[in-house]
This record gives C-alpha cells, structure tokens and sequence, in this order.
C-alpha cells in the first residue's frame, strides 16, 4: 500500500480531533459533492436522565488543516475560493470555518455568513472579482467555547431567515420594471434549490442512520415534484446506493433509476453525472445477466443427476448464453466510453467513484466462473476438489483485473473517506472471491478502520461483519469450512452458501409454482428453501431424548454441500421411522403416529444444546441406519431387489 501524505494524515487527525471536541453534539461527515464535510445538530443535555435530545438547529462545517502556523501568532487562517464563499451564502443554513492547527492540537472557528456580511464586504467591496479570500481566526476563538457557538449559529440562523422572509415595505415598488420580475424569480429558484438540497443531505442521513423509510419519504419528495433539476439526479442517486446490486429485482430497478437519472442530466446539461448515471445503469444491466447466469448454472446442476434430454437442454443454454455474451459486450463498451470520457474531462473523482460498483460486477462475475470451473459433472461430489488458489483452477488467469488495480492506486490518494471505503470494501471482496484471503483481509481491514468510529453505524457494523466471516471462511468456494458449532446460526449459513451458488431465498415467502415457467425451476428453489427452513434440528432434538434424525441429501444437496437439501429421517426405538421432504411436516406425522401417549417421552431442557458430535453420534446409530437401509429397500422395485440378489 503507499503510504499516505503528511497532510492526509493531519487531516485525517484534524476530522477525528474536530469529532472528540463536538462530541456532545451530532456530527455527521458530508460527501465532496457538497462542498461541505460536516453537518453538525446542535443537543441539549436532559438534566434528569443525562440524555442528549437532538434539537432541530444544526450548521455546517468546512474544515481546513494545517501545522504551518507559529504558536506566538494571535491567529490562524486559510485562503477560500471565491466560488465556495459564494455557495456557503447560498445555504439556509450556517456554515462553520473551522481551523487545526496540527502543532497545538487545538480548533478555531468562525460563521462565514458573518464574516462575508459583517467583515468582508465592508474591508472589500469588490471581494467577487477575487479568486481567493483570505479568512483569519483569532485563537481565542476555541471550537470547545459551546455557549459562544451556539450564540453564534442561532444569531446566523436568524438572520438567514430574516433575508428569507423580507418583502417590500409600503409604499416601495410601486413601478415595477421587467428587473424587478427576474431578480424575483432568482430568489425563488434559488430558494427552491436550497430548500432541496438541504432535504437531500437530510434524506442522506436518515439512510447512513439505518433510517431507510424516512430517507425514502424525503428522497419522495425531492423526485415526486413537478419539475427536474440537480436535486432531482442527486436525489435518483441515492435511491441506487439504496439498492443491492446483487439482487436481481433490485438491480432491475436500478437499471431503471439510472435511465432516469440520465435522462434528467443530460435536459439540465449535466454531463459528469449523465456518465455517472450512464455506468449505473449498465453496471446493474451487467449484474441482471449475472443472475441468469447464475440460474443456468443451477439449472445444470439440477439436469445433471436427473434423467432428461441433456442434449436438447444444452442447446437451450448455449443459446440463451450467446444472448447474455452479447448483452455483456454492449455494456462493458458503454461503461468504458463513459469512463473514458470522465477521464478527458479530468472527473477524476466521479471516475474514482464509479469504480466500487464495477468491481463489485468483477467480484461477483469471478466468483459465478469459478464456480462453474470447479463444478465437474462427471465427477462424484467426493472427488470434486476445492480450489485452493486461482492457479488451480483451468482457464482462469489469476492476473488482477486493471480496474481494480487503478482503484487501488486511487484508495491511496483520494480525500474523500467514503469513496476511499467503498474502494477498499470491494477491492477487499474482490481479493476474496479471488481466494487471496491476506489481501481480502488487508483491504477490509482498512474499510473497517475508516468508518468504525463513525456515526453510520449501520455501515461499520455489516462491515465488521463481512471481515469476521472471511477470517473464519479464507476460502469462499469451500463450503465444509462452515463452523456450524460456532455462535453463528446454521439456518443464516445455509442460506448464505446457497445465495453465493445462485440461490435467491427469501424465508418470509416460498416460491409459489404460478411464478414459474419452467417445472424443474420451481422444484429446484423450493428444494433450496426448505433446506435452509430445515437447517437447524435443535428444536426437534429437544422434545425427546430417545429422537434421531438424519438429513439424506440428493443428489442436487450433495453437489452443493447442503445436507438439508433433500429427505429427512426420524426415528425412535420405542416408536418407528418416518421420512420426508418437509421438517416440520415429517415430525408432526411422527409425533402423532409415535409420540402421543408413550410412556418413554424424556423432553430436554430449554437451555440444552445441540453439539455436531451428538447429531453425528444419533445419526449413526446402528439401528437407526439399519432401519432406514430397511425403508430404503422397500422402495425399491421388485426387479432390482432381484437383480441385486443374483
């Protein structure tokens, strides 16, 4: 990794300092995208229950770091452009300069408002003909002075709203000029984008907060208003960071979004966030062929221990995949001529952050051909190898893709902390489904430790999350390496394996044969969730202690490493066997044929648990194998049984 600058490390302090020191307050980092790099709410302490009430005044931040000031100095200052100053006027809120000075550890602040009203356009009155303006602070000005910072947004805030709400007084504009109307009509569109721009930075929040539904409604009422401007496409792109790529309805959906999005950029002249807009759009295009991708590769497993037209079935796919290639080929040739231009226009920043979701594309496509590559249907599921590294593997280069490797010079240099996350997040699962776990490790690592302090804990904690399960799991196409002893829920693992072979299950809703065209579809992914419903035998185990039970997997279940996939067997010494697909079903059955009135019924305690050595040791019980070798045998005809015996 190259180290960073000495000046990304102060500010990288200066952030961290500028949080401890308003850490009574809610502090909030911004996007570049604004200009701004903190909201801040102002709260007040409950003196009952010592709470902080969160109050409905808050301000922005701008935050300058530095070690080049002497501490004999009676004050520190930066240069702004012109440009800045011009839009922290335009906010309907107040905007904070805020100072660190590296070699006192210490931060100043001052109301640019003010500054600009009070200062500024008094000492010069031609400031807008600048490129820069220098803004000093005095030291005695502290950051941690609070009752002299509230003051001071509160008397901003106030007179923010007093220009805000001035009319003309009686008896002026009584002649009218066709000026007058224009300038009317500026104020109010400038009013109006104001007004939208701070409702998306709050809907931004809300959705960083775990808040989705109140980030939906004020995304709503951005995108639900009778007329377009940049509030409108900012608003559509938070709707796309609001969906998951890897799932396909919503990746329909942000093929959708984007389309829009890009339509509304390019009306407005917009045109770095029309290629913004351009990739989104093809990148979700891209993860919608991966899902039918994945579904053929189910489809494959499923036609290979089954007797079918195998023949008539490959033609089919190859078909089918000969559309998908050229789908595939049409996008990446956008996305490449959107990246190129960005990258003409000097966007270097909006290139850097189109790059996470196209790695996240290059991830998950790797990880579909690997698994295909190492899926051989010729062979036994116990002489199937699990890759051990991509050279390994047949066919598949273990070069890193370009991409990726521009991102990783990118996540070094950039400023803004959550571009830098979202890089290092996928560059580090790209690395894993790569099977390189040291540098999956290391670049989550990195994600992790930018956003573990910060407020959207929703973010840091999937993030922690993400790095745990890769430090248990180094290779992601191994699926015995599932600890199905440890605090993790067996049911989440089962469901997570089968999601990562193309599997889409949702518990709260069984496929339903109407939504399917295809039979063996239909059978397929209710075989997939019923495994993962009958994933954890605890429970059963529980309600007696002379119960034993065995998954059988099929054919399908065995090819995928999931036990539950496939027939379950119960049986009791003192009562008899039953077998079926269903769980549940299968146990009710047993209970009602065995277990109601026997006088051998010994229920385990609630806080007993299951362990795999006790579930291996009933589920090898030699009469309990000898008595489903039994059922087994009555199944089969009577021409085999005969061939058999000869």
């Amino acid at each position: 990794m190259t180290k960073r600058t000495e000046q990304q490390e102060i500010d990288q302090i200066g952030e961290g300092i500028l949080t401890a020191k308003l850490a009574k307050y809610v502090v909030n980092p911004l996007e570049n995208d604004f200009g701004l790099d903190f909201t801040v709410n102002l709260t007040e302490t409950d003196g009952k229950d010592s709470y902080q009430n969160v109050e409905g005044d808050h301000f922005f931040i701008q935050l300058k770091s530095s070690n080049r000031f002497d501490k004999d100095t009676d004050s520190v200052y930066t240069d702004l452009e012109v440009r800045h100053l011009e839009q922290y006027l335009k906010q309907p809120i107040p905007v904070i300069l805020s100072i660190y000075d590296h070699n006192q550890s210490e931060i100043y602040w001052r109301v640019i408002q003010e500054f600009v009203w009070d200062i500024l356009s008094d000492r010069t009155p031609n400031w807008r003909s600048q490129q820069t303006v220098r803004i000093r602070i005095p030291r005695s000005q502290k950051i941690t002075n609070y009752d002299r910072l509230e003051t001071a947004v509160n008397r901003t805030q106030n007179r923010i709203n007093r220009d805000k709400n001035r009319t003309l007084s009686i008896g002026e504009g009584v002649a009218f000029s066709p000026t007058d109307f224009t300038e009317l009509e500026k104020q109010k569109e400038n009013d109006r984008l104001q007004y939208r721009g701070h409702t998306l930075l709050l809907a931004k929040q809300q959705f960083e907060s775990g808040d989705k539904d109140a980030a939906r409604q004020s995304i709503a009422e951005i995108v639900n208003a009778n007329y377009d401007d940049e509030a409108t496409v900012k608003a559509l792109f938070i709707q796309i960071l609001m969906r998951n790529l890897a799932d396909g309805e919503d990746a329909i959906e942000i093929v959708e979004l984007a389309n829009e999005a890009k339509s509304v950029a390019k009306d407005l002249d917009m045109d770095t966030d029309q290629q913004i807009a351009t990739i989104y759009k093809h990148v979700g295009g891209l993860f919608v062929i991966l899902e039918k991708r994945s579904e053929m590769l189910a489809n494959d497993l499923f036609q290979s221990t089954i007797e079918s037209d195998l023949l008539e079935n490959k033609i089919i796919q190859e078909s089918i995949s000969h559309d998908l290639l050229v789908g595939e080929l049409e996008a990446i040739s956008e996305i490449n001529s959107a990246l190129s231009e960005m990258l003409d226009s000097n966007e270097y920043y909006a290139y850097a952050v189109c790059l996470s979701p196209i790695i996240d594309y290059l991830s998950h496509r790797r990880f579909l051909h690997i698994n295909r590559q190492t899926m051989d249907f010729d062979k036994s599921p116990d002489e199937i190898e699990t890759p051990k590294s991509i050279q390994t593997i047949e066919g598949i280069s273990d070069q890193t893709h370009s991409i990726v490797e521009q991102a990783e010079q990118l996540a070094d240099y950039i400023t803004d902390r959550e571009t830098e996350f979202n890089l290092r997040k996928s560059i580090g699962l790209y690395y894993y489904n790569s099977i390189k776990p040291e540098k999956a490790d290391q670049f989550l690592t990195e994600a992790y430790n930018i956003v573990k302090n910060n407020e959207n804990r929703r973010l840091s904690e999937d993030t922690k999350s993400i790095l745990e399960d890769i430090k248990k799991r180094k290779n992601p196409y191994d699926y015995s390496t599932y600890d199905t002893s440890s605090d993790t829920n067996v049911t989440d693992l089962t469901k997570q394996a089968l999601e990562m072979q193309g599997f889409d299950i949702d518990l709260e809703s069984p496929p339903e044969s109407n939504e399917y065209d295809d039979s063996l579809d239909y059978e397929l992914d209710l075989m997939a969730h019923q495994a993962v419903t009958d994933a954890d035998p605890e429970d059963y185990y529980r309600h007696c202690e002379h119960l034993h039970l065995a998954y059988n997997p099929s054919p399908v279940g065995e090819r995928l490493g999931i036990v539950s996939f496939g027939s379950k067997y119960l049986w009791c010494q003192h009562g008899g066997l039953m077998n079926g697909l269903d769980l549940d079903e299968t146990f009710e059955r047993f209970h009602t044929t065995y277990c109601d009135g026997c006088e051998q019924h010994c229920p385990r305690s609630d806080d007993w648990e299951l362990t795999e050595a006790y579930a291996n040791e009933q589920a090898n019980d030699p009469d309990f194998v000898k008595a489903m070798n039994q059922f087994e045998n009555s199944l089969m005809p009577e021409y085999s049984r005969s061939s058999d015996n000869q």
